[in-house]
């Protein structure tokens, strides 16, 4: 099993990067592979994660281990596997997936490609008991606050949804999500409870 790997990196397609190293030019699949475009014909170095299937044996590339790990968390998830994985974390947005998980949004995960109702379900099931692990192996520690962040960004988005179709104007529910406390709250449902009992009392 390969951990990463050394080289020139020597091109770049939509869906792998191209390493060089000891005479040897290594194909490997690797999430949004655009992101190293700037560091064409310098060494580099690649995390790898080799798939041995019936008919081939690939190698994914991965910018750091932290996002060797997701990687790796993700594959264990039934129905998920390594191409699908790719995807996800080409995206670009590690920490909103794992909010996500964390408040059990479906319609969030399935904005990533490949990723239907039923798969989106699954991971939540899979991962949610892992998140801790999740945290501090696929985030770098000053990531971990980040998650935290989006998962509050999303809780707003999602209160601001609620009171819309209650017939809240914008203007209120921007005062609302400005002026109220939800300090102490963890999810939309309590956030709305907050936002419309500060509504009644204002």
């Amino acid at each position: 099993m390969y951990q990463y790997i050394k080289g020139l990196l020597v091109d770049l397609t939509s869906e792998a990067v191209v390493v060089e190293t000891a005479g040897l030019a290594y194909y490997i699949y690797f999430p949004n592979p655009y992101r190293l475009s700037d560091q064409k014909g310098q060494r580099v170095q690649v995390w790898l994660y080799q798939a041995v299937s019936q008919d081939a044996i690939r190698l994914y590339g991965f910018f750091d281990q932290a996002e060797k790990q997701l990687f790796l968390q993700l594959i264990s998830v039934s129905g998920i596997g390594p191409k699908s994985a790719l995807s996800i974390l080409a995206y670009g947005d590690q920490a909103g997936f794992i909010a996500a998980i964390e408040s059990e949004n479906v319609k969030f995960l399935t904005k990533f490609p490949g990723v239907g109702k039923k798969t989106a379900q699954q991971i939540i099931l899979d991962l949610q008991s892992k998140l801790s692990r999740l945290k501090s192996e696929a985030l770098p520690a000053d990531q971990e606050v980040i998650a935290d962040q989006s998962e509050s960004s999303q809780m707003m988005v999602e209160l601001e949804a609620a009171l819309n179709s209650l017939g809240y104007a914008k203007r209120e529910i921007d005062q609302v999500i400005k002026k109220g406390d939800f300090s102490e709250v963890d999810n939309t449902a309590d956030a709305i409870r907050v936002a419309l009992r500060y509504i009644t009392l204002k």
